[in-house]
């Protein structure tokens, strides 16, 4: 569409997306003739303009060249280069390149490619006159969704007018060109973190020195790298870990420029997928490193000795191509690609979706993501995680502004040691970036210094198998996209937006009470998160109490729950055993009728202190004891957010689907001196579910 004015738009999710001619670069093609493609224009071109403002696009016929920079080479300027190339014998002008507010740092190229969806009903002789009308041929039928068609016009500058066209038309649905896309990921490692002063680390409430080091793993194969990934600590993963490390059923679609299938430390889900090419086989290409970095901050292995840790350990990662590096920091896609990539994984069973990069408005994109939302996961819909944008500016990126309107996708910023939004004035030390920021900000995530999986090798970011400072809003992604992960393992039935619900409810707030727009609801807790996916939690804390010498054991529970659901406590029975636990010699139920309901986020628990008795006197004791407990559970029938002071009436609580669960725990103890607490919860998926648990505490007085 053109207006009055000349301003050039397109169509995308029924809006005018507004196009401006960009300044920053110009495309060029081989002249008609040549026989070499785009490597003689891309070496005429770097003749002109030099070699580091070229960015040859293979397999798209296009060489773009940068702009900004000419006036240090003999091209001068924009206008100079254009008259250079109509003299020259070699390459012609290509088509405009476009840039629009909409999708700041993307540059829209159009190739002469429409994808274009016609109504329900349409006939084949019907669909034929429209597309015959406007000089439009069938490239490929369904795609990149059932019913859409990709087709091409002769003339690459005359699809935009075209797609406004057929958009126009009254049997079709949609048509929007299908432009070539160039932009940089919202991640970079471009500065190393041996040539930067490292920041002072940030202090805690108490004044004792938050280190980068986290506790202590597990048996003799911990982590190398993972006293250096400090944001796993910030975001509690290895308390989470206590839980959950992650279920082998539950995958993390990396849609991203490919990842390293070989690399030794990163679990993977086969076959991926190369949305690019159009195959099987989604490894990167040369330094195209940046999703093997996301995949890394997901999966990575636990206690193999070798690099760091991923956010869900258990989980595998299902690589997905959907861009290729072309240099100088970019890489370049196109709607079809991405649409059809994460489609893909969706049909390929990811339950998350991980998407840390921006491509312009579209509607086949749009299209994507809500059918992600709603034929996930056999209907539960997948949880998505998409980043904000790193130009520390008001307007978060797209498709992560897809957030308000889509259940299950979550626009995450970045966050740093000292749990501040990063920004360009921050305390980490980065001047060259920040996290965009905007009402459609979910959550935020670790996002700077961020060590991960590297290409294999000589290639990637740093010539090694890992790097240590991987930035950006694409490495705050992958670390929601993990937590979304573990939350899936402890109860594979919740829907996509419950699971976003309690990524919300359960992130640590960090500006004023409630939403904002620079951390939305807060910093991702994961150990929170998992709690809160648990259902019904409780705390025991035994103490021993001696009456007329004799030992009794003083059991304070608090029944509570965390999470999203309604809870009803229909049973809590503790009891007291002989040291073996073999006899079970005293014994409280707690039989409310009706149960007792806890509404979720209203901080109603249920208290119980019976007195039982235990074994031995005041000069040697012991004591055994066991909880159990039964209770029904309704799922909430709607989205919880954006939180409200109030609290939901029990009508509405309970008009969700319901379960019922039991579970099991016990502890013990022995000497002269109170035991410490015990506490624990139950795991617990689906609907009829025995869970059990336990936990043995013995102190021994010399």
């Amino acid at each position: 569409m053109t207006s009055a004015s000349g301003q050039r738009s397109y169509f995308a999710d029924g809006q005018r997306v507004v196009l401006r001619p960009s300044s920053a670069f110009v495309a060029v093609r081989e002249a008609p003739g040549e026989e070499r493609g785009v490597a003689v224009a891309a070496e005429r071109m770097a003749e002109m303009a030099g070699a580091e403002q070229v960015i040859p696009l293979t397999g798209r016929g296009l060489v773009l060249v940068r702009t900004e920079n000419l006036a240090a080479t003999d091209a001068g300027s924009a206008d100079n280069l254009r008259m250079a190339v109509e003299r020259d014998a070699h390459v012609v002008s290509g088509p405009t390149v476009f840039e629009t507010d909409s999708a700041p740092g993307v540059f829209l190229v159009p190739a002469g490619e429409l994808i274009v969806k016609f109504r329900d009903g349409v006939d084949d002789e019907a669909v034929h006159a429209v597309l015959s009308r406007h000089g439009a041929t069938v490239v490929q039928t369904d795609y990149p969704e059932p019913g859409a068609l990709l087709v091409r016009v002769d003339d690459d500058d005359a699809a935009v007018d075209a797609a406004n066209e057929i958009h126009d038309e009254e049997l079709v649905e949609y048509a929007e060109p299908n432009f070539v896309q160039v932009t940089r990921p919202p991640g970079s490692t471009s500065t190393r973190l041996d040539t930067v002063p490292a920041p002072a680390l940030p202090v805690d409430d108490l004044g004792a020195l938050v280190t980068r080091d986290a506790a202590p793993q597990d048996g003799p194969l911990a982590d190398p790298g993972f006293a250096s990934q400090w944001g796993l600590t910030k975001i509690r993963a290895p308390e989470a870990w206590g839980i959950t490390t992650g279920s082998a059923d539950v995958s993390v679609a990396v849609i991203d420029e490919g990842a390293d299938l070989t690399h030794e430390d990163i679990s993977y889900r086969l076959p991926g997928f190369d949305a690019y090419d159009g195959d099987n086989d989604p490894s990167p290409n040369g330094n195209d490193a940046h999703g093997t970095a996301c995949a890394g901050i997901v999966s990575a292995r636990k206690d193999n000795g070798k690099g760091g840790v991923g956010v869900a350990p258990g989980c595998p990662v299902l690589p997905v191509r959907i861009a290729k590096g072309t240099g100088g920091g970019f890489w370049d896609t196109d709607s079809a690609k991405v649409a059809n990539g994460v489609r893909t994984a969706v049909d390929r069973g990811a339950s998350v979706l991980s998407n840390s990069y921006s491509v312009g408005p579209s509607t086949a994109v749009t299209n994507a993501f809500q059918y992600a939302a709603t034929n996930g996961r056999g209907g539960l819909g997948c949880v998505m995680a998409a980043a904000t944008g790193n130009d520390d500016a008001l307007g978060v990126i797209y498709p992560a502004r897809l957030s308000p309107s889509i259940g299950g996708l979550l626009a995450v910023g970045a966050s740093n040691e000292w749990d501040q939004r990063k920004s360009k004035t921050s305390l980490d030390g980065e001047t060259r970036w920040g996290s965009n920021f905007g009402p459609e900000v979910d959550i935020v995530a670790p996002g700077v210094h961020i060590y991960t999986a590297d290409i294999m090798g000589g290639a990637g970011y740093a010539g090694g198998n890992y790097v240590t400072n991987f930035n950006g809003t694409s490495s705050a992604t992958p670390h929601v996209a993990g937590v979304a992960a573990l939350i899936l393992s402890v109860d594979p039935g919740l829907r996509g937006w419950e699971v976003e619900d309690i990524l919300k409810l359960t992130a640590l707030d960090l500006g004023g009470p409630g939403h904002d727009q620079f951390t939305g609801f807060g910093r991702v807790d994961a150990r929170a998160a998992l709690e809160a996916a648990s259902r019904l939690w409780y705390e025991v804390v035994p103490t021993v109490e001696f009456i007329s010498g004799q030992a009794f054991v003083r059991l304070n529970a608090r029944i509570y729950n965390p999470g999203i659901n309604t809870v009803r406590v229909d049973s809590f029975t503790l009891t007291s055993h002989t040291p073996d636990g073999s006899i079970e010699i005293d014994r409280f139920e707690y039989r409310p009728n009706p149960g007792s309901v806890l509404l979720p986020r209203s901080g109603q628990d249920v208290r119980l202190n019976p007195l039982l008795k235990a074994n031995g006197t005041s000069t040697s004791w012991s004591y055994r004891w066991a909880a159990s407990w039964t209770y029904t559970y309704w799922r909430p029938s709607a989205p919880g957010f954006p939180l409200s002071t109030g609290t939901i009436s029990l009508d509405e609580a309970m008009s969700g689907l319901q379960g019922r669960d039991e579970g099991r725990s016990r502890g013990e103890s022995e000497g002269a001196a109170s035991p410490t607490p015990n506490g624990g919860a139950p795991t617990v998926a689906g609907e009829a579910i025995t869970a059990t648990g336990s936990r043995t505490i013995t102190i021994t007085i010399n």
